[in-house]
């Protein structure tokens, strides 16, 4: 497959400052992965360690998409669960990991020798969100990197995102091609608080591409030392927010795809921009990505795009 995408599958269950806590909806960074590239291409692969009931709690969206199987790899009895706790302006209070610890999870997580059975020399670009730490997975990346010339494109997990890890992920960012950061993760990361100076600092990384999410306000693209800022993709009337969780994957997958297909720093943006604001519109994933949902998301794409929804900061 030419893009993989991969982390940690859960299933999610929503609450709003503790109370209404939601039936388990499907979720976990490649399933949102996919959903950001799916709409510009069928060429991507769902790469994950699952439970032996993933068929029973993924089914139907799974066959209704088309989703291939070859990147499922069962692991265990049960796929784990997520709950998600948000506060009422969507922001993150607390998370609790079930069918397990969070310091277990990496058990979940993709393996080195998992990317052996996927990657190969039609591969462009593998996207993750996983660990900055140089493990075993890390290690086998690069070395089938070297050998197939993909990109990599990384976003840090929840767990990872503060300035313990901002010697690891400066690290990393040597290392791969594209990164993504949220702006409230990247300001603790880099002990910057002020967002024009992350943005400063952001444009110095080695990375030939960089993502800085902005919530409901859109993202920055920033390569070669230049930034763009894109306003979130508007919502169609009597369309409205309904769920946030998997936005930044989406976006960000969607972004890598756009970058590794020649796309410019607004259009990058435009096109992770409104991927993203189709993953809002319901709990879970889009339900179905069949050939009218995928034409109305690139025509979207290349209305704002040609509207020149999109700033450059100098």
């Amino acid at each position: 497959m030419e893009y993989v995408v991969t982390g940690l599958t859960m299933l999610d269950k929503i609450a709003v400052n503790g109370q209404n806590v939601s039936e388990p909806h499907l979720g976990g960074v490649p399933l949102y992965g996919y959903c950001g590239i799916r709409p510009y291409t069928k060429n991507v692969l769902f790469l994950s360690r699952v439970g032996r009931d993933f068929k029973k709690v993924f089914e139907p969206w799974f066959s209704d998409n088309e989703v291939s199987e070859e990147g499922v790899i069962y692991v265990s009895d049960e796929t784990p669960y997520n709950v998600i706790d948000y506060d009422e302006n969507g922001n993150v209070l607390s998370w609790e990991f079930v069918t397990g610890h969070w310091e277990d999870s990496d058990f979940w997580r993709p393996h080195g020798e998992d990317f052996e059975q996927v990657v190969g020399a039609d591969t462009k670009c593998l996207y993750l969100s996983e660990t900055p730490v140089m493990n075993d997975m890390w290690q086998k990346i690069f070395e089938l990197k070297r050998t197939f010339g993909f990109k990599v494109m990384w976003e840090p997990n929840g767990i990872h995102s503060n300035k313990k890890f901002h010697r690891e992920i400066l690290a990393l960012c040597d290392q791969i091609e594209m990164a993504s950061f949220n702006v409230s993760e990247a300001k603790d990361i880099f002990s910057i608080d002020d967002e024009r100076a992350l943005l400063n600092f952001l444009k110095n990384l080695p990375c030939e591409l960089v993502i800085l999410r902005v919530g409901k306000r859109g993202m920055y693209t920033i390569s070669d030392g230049k930034i763009c800022y894109i306003p979130s993709a508007p919502l169609p009337e009597g369309c409205v927010v309904v769920d946030v969780t998997g936005c930044g994957n989406c976006s960000t997958a969607a972004a890598a795809y756009a970058w590794c297909e020649g796309k410019d720093l607004a259009m990058t943006g435009v096109m992770a921009n409104v991927a993203s604001g189709y993953n809002l519109r319901q709990n879970g994933p889009v339900p179905l990505f069949d050939d009218a949902v995928c034409e109305e998301i690139r025509k979207e794409a290349d209305v704002l795009y040609k509207l020149h929804s999109y700033q450059f900061i100098s």
